[in-house]
This record gives structure tokens, C-alpha cells and sequence, in this order.
């Protein structure tokens, strides 16, 4: 069985270029634009890995990563915060590590979505 990882971003064109990135690599991948989106799909279909935008509408990425943390059955799935906030000062990352997740910033190259995933699922 293949590894899933989900990949949540408000961007469809993001979406769709980290999820063709990772089924090159073999992954099972599904994708959401909101973090009540994702919540429902990770208790669903429960992901190896998790790709997270950082800067969504409604709930952002730490307000999902917060929820996904409080919930017993789900709390330990690997997560990656990739956000093109280019600004994000360290309390923020160092709020995000606490949270059980690291921070990667866009753009990734091809090689480097896939260097993720490993990274994540190393830690799985």
C-alpha cells in the first residue's frame, strides 16, 4: 500500500502541483482547499503525511494544525507547514515546531516536494 499524503492549500494551482509532484513519487494523494475540508478527510481517509498551507481564509493552517493536534485519533500524523509567507518571524516557527510541525517555504522544486514527503514520513 502506498503512502497518502494530503495536501491543503487554498490554491488550486498549488493543489494540483504538489499532488502531481507526489504521485510521480508514488504517493496515494488527496487534496483539500480549506481546513474544515481537510479536517473531514483526514478523519475519513486518516493520511500518512500532511502538506499544509500556512495562509488560508477562515481557518489557517494553525488553526487546523491546532485541531488536528487536539484530537487523540489523528494527533500524530507528520505534518509540513509550506507557505510562501516570507516573513513569518521565529515565534511563529518556533510555535509551529511545538505543534509537532516544520516549516518549508514556497516555491519547492519537484525534487524538493518529494524530499519532504520523505522527510515526513521518516518520522511516521
Amino acid at each position: 500500500m502506498n503512502a497518502r499524503v494530503l495536501v491543503i492549500d487554498d490554491d488550486e494551482n498549488v493543489r494540483m502541483l504538489f499532488a502531481r509532484a507526489l504521485k510521480l513519487e508514488g504517493y496515494d494523494v488527496g487534496t483539500a482547499a480549506t481546513a474544515e475540508e481537510a479536517l473531514s478527510l483526514v478523519r475519513e481517509a486518516r493520511p500518512s503525511a500532511i502538506f499544509l498551507d500556512l495562509g488560508m481564509p477562515y481557518v489557517n493552517g494553525a488553526g487546523f494544525l491546532f485541531r488536528l493536534r487536539g484530537d487523540p485519533a489523528i494527533r500524530d500524523i507528520p505534518v509540513a507547514v509550506i507557505t510562501g509567507i516570507t516573513n513569518l518571524d521565529q515565534a511563529t516557527v518556533a510555535d509551529l515546531a511545538a505543534l509537532g510541525a516544520r516549516v518549508w517555504f514556497k516555491p519547492l522544486s519537484i525534487q524538493e516536494i518529494g524530499d519532504v514527503a520523505k522527510a515526513l514520513l521518516a518520522e511516521a
